[in-house]
């Protein structure tokens, strides 16, 4: 069953058994609703699912076709006094992409499962109970879509008290019995772990049982983000924008009920979500596509934490070949500012750096040793910084007492800076999309920017970079 999307859930009633269907008429799919156990304890929660198989040629729309004209594949249940259905999970959906369309179709494969959580009410009355569904579908395959159908689907629940014995069953659909959910200081090593061995599948695993067990949390979000990241460093694009698409849409309902910047994980999952949407389009091409969407992004969210995030993005698509954008130098260290307009007809390195930054105090003598060897060559290092509102020891500091203990880190590690312009502006590490220090822009004599790196760089590709511009 690995090829079934492990959302959670269990067996009990085959409906639809036929798999046939005549040339030319609508595919019948077989439809399992199934159960993890064989009873619910009274005040417990049990994990139900749909295993939905269609023939190998079809597809349906998923639940959130990107298409507002298609039919979206949606499960209703309407459950007896004393149960709750406290959530419907889909599969994440997959990519189909047609001739002469801009974009793909947001799809479940011929072979899906369908997550539910539900919860008896304490003191319910032991005995059996029937939940009621309704499965509306549009299948499709590659030369065309039938018209929408619906199937009744039902599961019967046998209620026992709370001490009382239930045995698991369905392991394909659930996992094995012994298996338990990560718990919340675990899922997000746990997903990058199965990232490292290209596991999505068993990414997709464990937070699918960390959900049935804890919900949608700020860890969920986090973790989930990372199987989009994992499968764009992989190399697979679609894939990637599939994960950070869902992942996306989980963070706009959590945003319905809480501010972003509450706490770190939500507003981390939800940049990682638009990075990976961006840059999965211009992977496969779309740079202007990409480029429209993180636009709109920033839009939306320029004044919060993932503002620097998205700029970053949008940097890494379109920044070089551009003019490089224009420096505040109204607060500047070091020596007397220029604007970066006068600096035109020379060689200019950006290094954004921040004092509490390990990596800048490593990349340092890279520069240093560089504008030494090529300053009389036309070489030039500006290096923009900003304060964060604390000081030694991360203590909380104003902006007078932050000042002066960034000139302070500077004479201490950086005293090569005393002969570069040092501008201190949230400003510019905004515009230059600066989340990650160092972050090293190289600007061509022309004024024109040659390279946009966050991250250190070496002496080698540093100078890889520099010494044709000279």
């Amino acid at each position: 069953m690995s090829r079934l999307h492990p959302v959670f859930l269990a067996a009990l009633v085959v409906l639809a058994p036929s798999l046939c269907c005549a040339q030319g008429l609508r595919p019948v799919p077989q439809i399992q609703a199934v159960a993890e156990a064989d009873g619910v304890h009274s005040g417990g929660t049990m994990r139900l699912a749909l295993r939905v198989t269609l023939p190998a040629a079809f597809h349906v729309q998923s639940n959130a076709p990107r298409d507002p004209a298609l039919i979206p594949t949606l499960l209703t249940v309407t459950a007896p006094p004393g149960v709750t259905v406290e959530e419907i999970v889909y599969p994440a959906a997959t990519d189909l992409r047609q001739a002469g369309q801009a974009q793909p179709l947001a799809v479940f494969g011929s072979e899906f499962v369908i997550g539910l959580r539900v919860a008896a009410a304490a003191g319910l009355t032991s005995g059996a109970l029937e939940l009621r569904g309704k499965l509306r579908y549009q299948a499709c395959d590659e030369q065309v879509c039938f018209t929408p159908a619906t199937a009744d689907v039902a599961w019967t629940l046998r209620v026992v008290p709370a001490n009382a014995v239930v045995r698991p069953q369905n392991p394909a659909v659930f996992g094995p019995a012994t298996a338990t959910a990560p718990p919340a200081a675990e899922i997000v090593s746990a997903v990058r772990a199965a990232n490292a061995a290209k596991d999505f599948a068993r990414g997709e695993r464990l937070l699918a049982d960390y959900r049935v067990a804890h919900g949608v949390t700020p860890e969920f979000l986090l973790a989930h983000s990372w199987l989009g990241r994992g499968a764009l460093a992989a190399g697979q694009p679609d894939r990637a924008e599939g994960y950070a698409r869902a992942t996306y849409d989980l963070c706009l309902a959590e945003l319905q009920r809480r501010p972003l910047d509450q706490e770190t994980q939500l507003p981390t999952a939800l940049g990682a979500a638009i990075e990976v949407l961006g840059q999965a389009q211009a992977a496969r091409g779309a740079r202007t596509e990409a480029v429209a969407f993180l636009n709109q992004q920033l839009r939306t969210y320029e004044a919060t934490s993932l503002g620097k995030r998205i700029q970053k993005n949008l940097n890494l698509i379109s920044l070089e070949g551009t003019e490089a954008p224009a420096l505040d130098f109204g607060e500047t260290q070091g020596v007397a500012p220029a604007a970066l307009a006068a600096l035109k007809g020379r060689v200019l390195v950006l290094f954004f750096w921040a004092h509490w930054c390990p990596d800048c105090k490593e990349q340092g003598p890279v520069l240093e040793k560089l504008l030494t060897k090529y300053g009389a060559q036309g070489l030039t290092v500006v290096a923009p910084t900003q304060r964060y509102g604390y000081g030694a020891a991360g203590a909380e500091v104003g902006p007078e007492e932050e000042a002066r203990y960034i000139a302070q880190v500077r004479q201490q590690y950086y005293p090569w800076l005393a002969s570069v312009a040092v501008p201190l502006s949230a400003a510019n590490h905004l515009r230059y999309g600066v989340s990650t220090t160092p972050t090293i822009v190289v600007v061509g004599r022309d004024g024109l920017v040659r390279s946009y790196h966050p991250g250190k760089m070496t002496e080698a590709e540093l100078e890889a970079t520099i010494r044709p511009l000279l």
